[in-house]
């Protein structure tokens, strides 16, 4: 296992500089950018300033050579990478072209919000889709079965905006339910958040949050729930199972202590990804609930052409993915120490 963590450790260095070189190298081929959005603000300027006086041709042309060298645009797109990444081996991905304060520090300043709403519904997503799988594959064909199996594939059915979009119509309005709204419409925190107590502080952003959670539970909830299932019924029927119970083991310990072990190691795969799911199917939630996290951030500066900050989500994210498939790996040796990487 140590064997293969470091080789595993030692794998991420070419995949980070593959992942983070082609993300770069798209965005440098994107149209707009920080010159083309400086050069539209000064057009602008100037317009306003001088009536229909417009920047000659040689003007503009100063001006974007000016421009391109104050980026780093005038150097070959290899020697700019190349310069990228010594620079973010110190955390320095330069300053936001949007707010001119460093994206490290205006990331960093997203991630707590992202996370206070996404590993909660990574980590309860498995702790429901867990026992409803197992409890679906002991009462296989069952009417639980049948009506679990219908609202499971409703729910899948429907795409996450329009869940999010109902949740805030149903419970942050006073048009259905009795009693007014039952959540904030957007947002993190109220207006008098920080005239609150300890405890009221924590009502506050438990209400907040609560919808926002409950949306991100959509995406894999069908999925891994009928995963469980399937893996279940597999191992319940195998040979060693039947054995259990011909030796007169109580159902109990043939189903949690010898058969859950091996079927739930097909979810194992996904255990790392707690890691990114601060940023993974968070921007439609983000946009919908008002939520000023990583997702929404990253979209802002897709649509401004923030290039500084687009890489510094894209760094953290490749490096969650990364070591979340690292920590999975571990995970299938907790719960099945058979299992060997040679």
């Amino acid at each position: 296992m140590r064997k293969y963590l470091v080789k595993r450790l030692i794998a991420t260095i070419p995949m980070f500089f593959l992942m983070t070189g082609v993300f770069f190298a798209l965005q440098n081929y994107l149209p707009g950018g920080p010159v083309q959005e400086a050069l539209a603000q000064i057009r602008g300027q100037g317009e306003s300033s001088r009536g229909d006086r417009t920047l000659s041709v040689d003007d503009i042309d100063r001006i974007r050579k000016e421009l391109e060298r104050q980026y780093g645009l005038d150097k070959p797109i290899h020697v700019r990478y190349w310069n990228w990444v010594k620079a973010i081996a110190t955390l320095e991905f330069g300053d936001s072209t949007t707010t001119r304060q460093p994206a490290m520090e205006t990331v960093a300043s997203r991630i707590p919000v992202s996370l206070g709403f996404g590993i909660p519904g990574f980590f309860l997503t498995y702790l429901i889709c867990v026992p409803l799988g197992v409890r679906k594959a002991l009462r296989d064909g069952s009417n639980f079965d049948a009506v679990t199996s219908f609202f499971l594939f409703l729910n899948y059915s429907i795409p996450t905006l329009v869940i999010s979009v109902i949740l805030l119509l149903v419970f942050c309005t006073d048009r259905v339910l009795p009693g007014g709204a039952w959540f904030p419409l957007g947002g993190i925190r109220s207006d008098d958040f920080e005239s609150l107590g300890t405890f009221g502080q924590a009502w506050d952003y438990v209400k907040h949050m609560f919808l926002p959670v409950m949306a991100s539970l959509v995406g894999g909830f069908t999925v891994m729930t009928m995963l469980m299932k399937n893996s279940m019924l597999e191992v319940i029927r195998s040979d060693y199972i039947r054995t259990a119970r011909a030796k007169g083991l109580d159902e109990r310990s043939v189903v949690f202590k010898h058969a859950l072990r091996n079927a739930i190691l097909p979810l194992m795969v996904g255990i790392g990804g707690f890691l990114s799911s601060f940023v993974a199917g968070s921007i439609v939630i983000e946009s919908v609930f008002g939520v000023p996290g990583m997702g929404l951030q990253f979209l802002d500066a897709l649509s401004s052409r923030d290039y500084n900050v687009m890489m510094a989500v894209i760094v953290i994210e490749s490096l969650a993915i990364m070591f979340g498939q690292i920590i999975s790996d571990i995970a299938y040796v907790v719960v099945d120490p058979r299992i060997e990487f040679k």
